[in-house]
């Protein structure tokens, strides 16, 4: 009895330990066609690739999912009800090269590059999965960062419970208790079709919440047989109101009405309302009805009465540019008691007529021109999103520049850059700065390199500045980096920044006159 005393004891103390000191997180690797023993223990040993799921079911909390560059259909079968699932304390990060060590490595070269695809099959979109990511009983812990998720095509009769609802990403909290709040980052939605929201659906019918975050976004060329090309928010009854920081909505259409965004939240105790910062919506079209860009909808499911609440808030954001064949060429408001409410904001209130107006405050609002880049050509000449040539990006003489307000904004911009580089924020995703593809501008306005560049220990950078105090450098977590004993200050022109004991990766470096990036080797 005795040994069996201290037997006991011992399993005691084992289960105490572990439960004070638990496990270290591990990091699951997976690659396309997967190496070595095919275990996920590192790149050499990668998972292959259609076990992609297997791998996220099989971390516990903590873990993290490291996906390579490449396409990852949800099922090799025929099967168009299988979808990928992410989960609660699991961060599944996409776009690596398969050689790095830290997360900071990570790059987006041509915007996100692991693709997460509906197409199987046969070639076309006909018989294409229904849904690509399919989430329920998620929390924010649940992350999914860095990928392509495209080719859906959820073209069965509409339900409430989830049917033709929701192509690229299907939120599920229909019912009562039921919660769905993942953080969703630098993906980019398109190609997806749905009856309602062809890009994502936040469902939260009947007593369900689902309160999903949104960062840096992109939902491009997505489409809805009836309602909202984009994103569809559904709280009749429940709440479904998404956050969303420097999202784009782009060229997103609807066989009928609201080209991009739906929110609906009516009857008794139904709200939706999703709170947009720093976002913008362009070249959206309903293509027979109303609301080219967005809906804030309080109407009962009967379309009569009106119950609940529907307030779609945008702050530093910009709608310029959507067409619809009724009414609300930029948005429309239906219900009664449904508004949309902007500050800081440019819209086109052009045509916008009673009661498709703003609502509220509307403090440091602007109805002019955003001057982007190239509104018809919002991938640039890379075509590549999420580089610095995009076309949404303001030119040197909008007036959107500094015409934000810096309250709730994100640390960076869709591009990586500080969100405030000047007075204020800007007025949508891109934050202005003088840099192009990695050159600086002194203020003569000559071309000056930051060298070496990549560097292994010291880089000089080269501007017209008088206050070494100025400058700034951050890792692409929006760390920022202590420069007191890092810097010397060479003569007028130049500053030496010693990076040797820093880790691999890329830097952010910001001077009063240029923004620039600097590979750490």
């Amino acid at each position: 009895m005795k040994h069996n005393n201290l037997f006991l004891n011992s399993i005691t103390t084992v289960l105490l330990l572990l439960a004070l000191y638990p496990a270290q997180a591990s990091i699951h690797y997976v690659t396309p066609s997967g190496a070595g023993s095919m275990n996920g223990s590192s790149w050499a040993n990668a998972a292959y690739g259609n076990n992609l799921q297997l791998m996220i079911d099989a971390a516990v909390a903590g873990d993290e999912v490291w996906v390579a560059c490449g396409t990852y259909v949800t099922t090799t079968s025929t099967n168009r009800t299988i979808s990928f699932e992410m989960r609660n304390d699991v961060a599944v990060y996409g776009s690596f090269q398969g050689t790095e060590t830290s997360l900071s490595q990570r790059t987006f070269t041509c915007g996100p590059c692991s693709i997460l695809s509906g197409e199987i099959g046969a070639a076309g979109i006909s018989d294409n999965s229904y849904k690509i990511v399919y989430n329920q009983a998620l929390n924010s812990s649940a992350v999914l960062d860095g990928f392509v998720i495209r080719d859906a095509n959820d073209n069965r009769t509409p339900s409430n419970s989830g049917n033709g609802l929701g192509g690229g990403m299907y939120n599920n909290a229909f019912g009562a208790g039921a919660v769905c709040n993942p953080t969703v980052r630098n993906c980019l939605f398109t190609n997806n079709r749905a009856s309602w929201g062809g890009g994502a659906f936040n469902n939260g019918y009947t007593g369900g919440s689902t309160e999903p975050t949104y960062i840096n976004c992109i939902f491009y060329q997505n489409h809805a047989t009836i309602e909202a090309g984009g994103m569809d928010s559904y709280g009749v009854a429940g709440n479904a109101s998404p956050t969303l920081f420097n999202c784009i909505f782009y060229g997103n259409t609807s066989a009928t009405n609201v080209g991009a965004m739906y929110a609906w939240g009516g009857n008794t105790n139904g709200h939706a309302n999703p709170v947009l910062i720093n976002c913008l919506f362009a070249n959206n079209v309903a293509q027979n009805g109303y609301g080219g860009a967005f809906i804030a909808d309080n109407h009962n499911d009967n379309d009569t009465a009106s119950s609940g609440s529907s307030t779609v808030s945008l702050h530093n954001c910009i709608v310029w540019n959507n067409t619809a064949t009724g009414a609300g060429q930029q948005f429309y408001v239906k219900g009664n008691g449904a508004e949309v409410i902007a500050t800081y904001s440019d819209i086109d209130l052009t045509g916008q007529t009673a009661p498709h107006i703003l609502a509220g405050v509307t403090l440091g609002n602007l109805n002019q021109n955003p001057s982007l880049v190239n509104i018809s050509s919002p991938l640039g000449a890379d075509a590549c999103w999420m580089t610095a040539d995009d076309g949404l990006r303001l030119q040197a003489s909008s007036i959107c520049i500094d015409a934000g307000n810096n309250n709730n904004v994100f640390s960076k911009d869709i591009l990586g850059n500080m969100r405030i580089n000047g007075t204020a924020a800007d007025m949508g995703p891109y934050e202005f700065t003088q840099t192009t593809t990695g050159i600086a501008l002194n203020a003569s306005g000559t071309a000056a390199l930051p060298y070496p560049n990549p560097a292994y220990d010291c880089v000089t950078i080269t501007a017209d500045f008088s206050m070494p105090q100025r400058i700034s450098v951050s890792n692409v977590l929006g760390q920022v980096i202590d420069l007191t004993e890092r810097m010397v200050q060479l003569n007028a022109a130049e500053v030496r920044v010693n990076m040797g004991d820093l880790p691999t990766g890329m830097y952010f470096v910001k001077t009063p006159s240029a923004s620039y990036k600097i590979y750490k080797k």
